[in-house]
């Protein structure tokens, strides 16, 4: 089966699944595992013209998260074969991957791929239960942009799986309900939240944040995790991408826990 994989998430765990012979081209962001980089790719990743995709005549697209839901109306109202899912938790990736497996008969591989996950998260579980406490933490997923009126546009705290990832590495995000797609933020609720530790996991910005874009806006020196330096920048897809590497990040973000509390 010819696969058009516009989902970074999707071709992440195509590739853990053993299919990559079967992807004809990604979208532009797909940049992991390495030999994803050499894959045809069209650009963007949630205005894809139908006529970039028709190039490489695939059988089935497959689309993931909110953000390209429209993408997914648009592709199958030209007719194309669409496969778009929009996992909020870790147990909904789970199933997200199962389908996959279902789709292009891997169930096993895809049920392996599942329990090495489920591993990875006990694993960092186990070893955060012996932490002394859970510190409070504020991941951000989006930063702070101007707007046209010359204002500036605010941020966005983490959430879907990723308030469920911080628990499992032994401390507590920013309070946005597990499943819930990720809110806009005021400095005064970060400053409530009082965390001792921030974490710039900006979209799309890999591991080339600059976090003095955060330490250095205005009122935000106020809070502690500023103030104590602990402000951590992680590749963004550890933590925002729905796929495998999650495991990842939650090691990051344990480790990091880790050499604040000792």
């Amino acid at each position: 089966m010819r696969i058009a994989s516009l989902s970074p998430a999707a071709t992440e765990i195509l590739f853990a699944l053993g299919l990559e012979k079967q992807i004809v081209c990604t979208d532009q962001f797909s940049n992991f595992p390495e030999e994803a980089k050499s894959l045809p790719h069209v650009r963007d990743m949630v205005k894809i013209k139908p006529e970039d995709v028709s190039e490489f005549q695939p059988d089935i697209v497959l689309l993931g998260t909110s953000i390209q839901e429209r993408l997914a109306e648009h592709l199958r109202a030209v007719g194309f074969s669409v496969v778009h899912d929009d996992p909020r938790t870790i147990n909904d990736i789970y199933v997200w991957i199962r389908s996959l497996g279902a789709i292009f008969d891997s169930e096993k591989k895809a049920e392996e791929l599942v329990r090495s996950m489920q591993e990875g998260f006990n694993d960092v579980k186990r070893k955060a239960a012996k932490l002394p406490r859970k510190p409070h933490i504020y991941i951000e997923e989006w930063p702070a942009l101007p707007d046209s009126s010359g204002g500036h546009q605010p941020p966005f705290a983490s959430g879907n799986w990723v308030p469920e990832v911080a628990k499992i590495a032994g401390c507590e995000q920013f309070p946005v309900p597990a499943g819930h797609l990720s809110p806009e933020v005021t400095l005064d609720q970060v400053a409530g939240w009082n965390p001792e530790m921030i974490v710039i996991s900006w979209c799309g910005a890999g591991s080339l944040a600059q976090k003095e874009l955060l330490t250095d806006r205005p009122g935000w020196d106020v809070l502690e995790a500023v103030q104590s330096g602990a402000v951590r920048v992680i590749d963004d897809s550890l933590l925002n991408r729905p796929g495998p590497r999650l495991v990842e990040g939650a090691q990051r973000l344990y480790g990091w826990i880790f050499e604040k509390l000792h």
